[in-house]
C-alpha cells in the first residue's frame, strides 16, 4: 500500500473542486457492492488511502457521505468524500470556510459529525480563533446546509467554552443531546479531557448544565451514544492520540444522560494498526451497525479511515478491528 507521508491535509493546496466531484479514491480496490449478492459484502481496510483523521459516515441512499478533519482540496475545511458502496470513494469538497477575522473558526477544524434535523443537515465540528495558545480556543460549533453533500454555512458556536468533539444525539422522545469533550482552558471551570453531555435546546444552543459522564481516564474524548434494545452505549476513545496507547472503550446507561459504567476496551493496537480511535457508528451492509475509525500504519505516518462491523448482543458490543487488507461481511 503507497504510503502518505505524515503531511496534515491542512498543507493540501486549495484546487477549486466542482461540485460534481472529481478526485476517486481505491478504484482499483475489489467491490462487491454493499450487500451486493444479499449475503455478503467484501470490503478493505483502508477504505481510502489519504490522511483523513476523525473520521463519520452518514447513509443517505444511494450514497455514503464521509466527513474528516482536515483542509480539502477547494480551501475549504472539513473534507467530504461520498461512496454508494463503502469501497470506491470520490472527494466531494470541503464542508465549511474559514471565518472571517477574529472569527470563532479560523482554524483546526477538527472532528466532524452530521445529523439530518427537521430536512436540514447539521454538521458539529470543532474549530478555533486565531492567536490562542495551544488548543485553549477550540470550541464546538454548527454548521448547516439543504444537502449532506455541503457546502455548509456556519451558524457559530454552540458550546459557549473550551470543548471539542461535538456528537449529536436524538433520545427516543426528540430530546437532543450533545456529547462532548471539555477543552484546555475551559472558562467554567470544567477539567480537561472529561466527557460531558448537555441538553440541545435548539440545534444551535446547549442549555448550559454538562452532566460529567466519563472522567476516570487521564484523557477520555471523541463520544458516541446509540440505543440499542433499551441500552445506552457510550463509546469514546482514551489514551495519547499520537501513539499505541489510543483506543476505544464502551460503557453503559439507562439513559441519555447516564450514569454510564464503563464496560471495557472494544479497539485497540494490533502491529498493523496503530492507536485506532475516534470513531463513529452507522448503519451499513445488511441494517448491520458498523463502526468508522481511524488507525495509524505501523510507522505512524498518517491516519487513515477504516470500518469493521459491530456486533451488539446480550454480552454488550464487540468488533473484530481493527482489521487491515481484504474483508469479507456475511449477512
Amino acid at each position: 500500500m503507497p504510503m502518505v507521508k505524515r503531511i496534515s491535509a491542512l498543507f493540501f493546496p486549495a484546487i477549486l473542486v466542482p461540485a460534481v466531484a472529481m478526485f476517486c479514491l481505491n478504484c482499483g480496490a475489489h467491490k462487491s457492492g454493499a450487500g451486493a449478492d444479499g449475503h455478503a459484502f467484501t470490503y478493505s481496510n483502508p477504505i481510502v488511502d489519504r490522511y483523513l483523521a476523525d473520521p463519520f459516515i452518514l447513509h443517505r441512499p444511494p450514497w455514503y457521505y464521509m466527513y474528516a478533519t482536515g483542509r480539502a482540496l477547494d480551501g475549504r475545511f472539513i473534507q467530504i468524500y461520498r461512496s454508494s458502496d463503502l469501497v470506491t470513494w470520490e472527494l466531494v469538497r470541503g464542508a465549511v470556510t474559514r471565518g472571517v477575522e477574529n472569527a470563532w473558526n479560523r482554524k483546526n477544524f477538527w472532528a466532524p459529525e452530521v445529523m439530518e434535523i427537521d430536512g436540514i443537515y447539521h454538521l458539529y465540528y470543532t474549530a478555533s480563533t486565531d492567536g490562542t495558545p495551544a488548543n485553549t480556543g477550540n470550541r464546538v460549533g454548527l454548521a448547516v446546509s439543504d444537502s449532506p453533500g455541503g457546502p455548509f454555512e456556519d451558524r457559530g458556536v454552540v458550546v459557549p467554552h473550551a470543548s471539542l468533539d461535538g456528537s449529536p444525539f436524538r433520545d427516543t422522545d426528540g430530546t437532543l443531546y450533545l456529547y462532548y469533550t471539555i477543552e484546555h482552558g475551559n472558562s467554567d471551570g470544567l477539567i480537561a479531557g472529561r466527557i460531558y453531555v448537555d441538553r440541545l435546546v435548539s440545534p444551535e444552543e446547549v442549555a448550559g448544565d454538562p452532566v460529567p459522564l466519563i472522567t476516570h481516564h487521564g484523557w477520555q474524548e471523541g463520544p458516541c451514544v446509540i440505543l440499542r434494545n433499551g441500552i445506552y452505549y457510550l463509546t469514546y476513545s482514551t489514551g495519547n492520540w499520537k501513539d499505541e496507547t489510543y483506543r476505544v472503550r464502551w460503557a453503559t446507561g439507562k439513559s441519555a444522560t447516564g450514569p454510564f459504567k464503563e464496560q471495557g476496551t472494544l479497539m485497540e493496537s494490533t502491529a498493523e494498526v496503530r492507536g485506532p480511535g475516534h470513531h463513529s457508528i452507522f448503519t451499513g451492509p445488511g441494517g448491520q451497525d458498523w463502526m468508522v475509525y481511524h488507525g495509524w500504519d505501523p510507522e505512524f505516518t498518517a491516519r487513515y479511515p477504516r470500518i469493521d462491523p459491530l456486533h451488539v448482543d446480550r454480552n454488550g458490543l464487540s468488533v473484530n478491528g481493527p482489521t487491515t487488507g481484504q474483508q469479507t461481511f456475511r449477512f
